[in-house]
């Protein structure tokens, strides 16, 4: 059989394949891979890979099964690979992340202490002893209002009042985020 002929037919046995099988391939593909886009893709190069195999096409006995068992293949290949791949870059995101800087945090928290500082010099004589007693000494509530001979109430009035007045200080000099809880566990 001359070669023109024999391109003409493999072409036309392609194109009768391709045409029989593309849609159901590629939906086959979309169930597994769950991406339009991937699913394309690998539709695209099942049928490239096959159109490479052209002389070879007449030598599948069961076409269907053929096609199915590669686009399986073919995606279940693509799923092992992406798989693989989001593990290596979650190394690599690990592995970039900047590491703890005990020097920087140590000034960092230095210049946030002499804010607080500054903060907790400018409350009332009273509202900076309920402060110190709470946070410093770590007393409660109950414990402070008899020590200073108040009720519990107002020692929780000053405070909550104290903090507010801390967190405001804090917000006016940038710090946002940190003073929250700087300052709440302070």
């Amino acid at each position: 059989m001359p070669t023109d002929k024999l391109i003409l037919l493999h072409e036309s046995l392609f194109r009768t394949i391709y045409n029989q099988y593309k849609d159901r391939l590629y939906g086959y593909i979309l169930a597994i891979v769950h991406s339009e886009e991937v699913a394309e893709d690998i539709s695209y190069d099942l049928f490239s890979e096959l159109w490479a195999r052209r002389q070879s096409l007449r030598d599948i006995r069961n076409m269907e099964h053929y096609l199915v068992k590669v686009a399986r293949n073919k995606s279940l290949n693509y799923l092992r690979k992406a798989k693989t791949d989001a593990r290596i870059m979650e190394r690599l995101k690990e592995a970039m992340r900047p590491s703890y800087n005990a020097v920087e945090e140590h000034i960092t928290m230095l210049e946030y202490t002499d804010i607080l500082q500054k903060a907790v010099e400018q409350l009332s004589p009273r509202r900076k002893q309920v402060f110190y007693l709470s946070r410093e000494r770590g007393m409660t509530l109950d414990e402070i209002a008899c020590e200073m001979n108040l009720s519990r109430n107002t020692v929780k009035n000053h405070l909550v009042e104290a903090l507010r007045f801390i967190r405001s200080y804090f917000e006016k000099h940038g710090i946002t985020s940190f003073s929250l809880l700087f300052i709440t566990f302070y």
